[in-house]
């Protein structure tokens, strides 16, 4: 029976956050090829503008020289891509003013990709990683021989296991990123299990096919992450059935509300929503609802 409760997608916002927060925290990715300064936090990538779901940014990075360190997966190499990236590092800067260096991580069946884009005006580019050269099932062996020893896992050890999927195997990287969660499940300390799987999650959330989807909410089910996500679940689901509900009661006060305002409400927390379910009759003007979207 399908678990609609245990959504493993990036609506599980902050649960993802917090995971690569964790597991990025005080890292270098030098090992990598990736010469940037240690990572000091992940941070949401929250940019109105970008209103297509699937044309997400991966993640966003404060490194410790107080620069952004955008980190794009692909299992793709088309020129749209590039394009894609130019267009969210523009809105990264406007929202932000920090230097940016963006980073795209291949994944192991991808050997080359565009990396420059010349427009003109403009010149863009980006590093770029292409994990065909780690040998995913190597790596593989060694962490499975490590963790069964129950030995301490290094820093590369946690990297290595996170970028699994994207790695060049036999096996295809929908399966290389059920086979590291079930990895990551046989972590004793249950925090680290916790994050290194969340970790995974975000990154593999991006590629996998619905039918690996519905394996990996298989090999994740009974542990302490997915309660954490059926629960964030729980939340969200709340929160949009408010969301709807006020919609229903604004548009039957003012004929019908701009799809700005909708827009915008989707990004309220449940307190402001509920301040306006509060206030809803002492809303005069659709303007009147700035206020809630714009207080701290």
């Amino acid at each position: 029976m399908k678990d609609n409760n245990l959504d493993i997608s990036y609506q599980n916002n902050d649960i993802i956050l917090k995971s690569m927060a964790q597991e990025f925290k005080d890292k270098s990715l030098k090992f990598y090829g990736i010469n940037v300064p240690k990572i000091v936090t992940v941070i949401p990538a929250n940019l109105p503008s970008i209103e297509v779901k699937e044309d997400r940014l991966d993640f966003i990075f404060l490194l410790e020289d107080d620069t952004l360190l955008h980190m794009e997966f692909q299992t793709t190499n088309k020129k749209a891509d590039i394009k894609r990236f130019l267009q969210y590092d523009a809105r990264l800067y406007n929202k932000y003013e920090r230097a940016i260096r963006t980073v795209v991580i291949y994944s192991g069946k991808i050997e080359e990709a565009i990396g420059r884009l010349d427009i003109g005006s403009i010149i863009y580019k980006v590093d770029q990683v292409f994990l065909v050269k780690y040998d995913g099932d190597k790596i593989y062996k060694e962490l499975n021989e490590k963790i069964e020893s129950k030995l301490q896992l290094t820093d590369i050890d946690k990297l290595n296991l996170i970028f699994l999927p994207l790695m060049g195997s036999k096996k295809s990287s929908d399966e290389m990123a059920i086979d590291a969660v079930e990895l990551a499940k046989k972590i004793e300390d249950e925090d680290e299990k916790t994050y290194m799987i969340g970790a995974l999650i975000g990154i593999s959330d991006k590629f996998l096919t619905e039918e690996y989807k519905n394996k990996l909410k298989g090999a994740i089910r009974m542990t302490k992450i997915a309660e954490m996500l059926i629960q964030e679940g729980k939340t969200e689901g709340k929160i949009e059935g408010k969301v709807e509900l006020i919609i229903k009661l604004l548009n039957k006060k003012f004929d019908k509300i701009p799809e700005l305002y909708v827009k915008r409400m989707y990004e309220l927390n449940i307190d402001k929503l509920e301040k306006i379910g509060e206030n809803i009759f002492d809303i005069k003007k659709i303007e009147d609802l700035d206020k809630y979207f714009n207080e701290n």
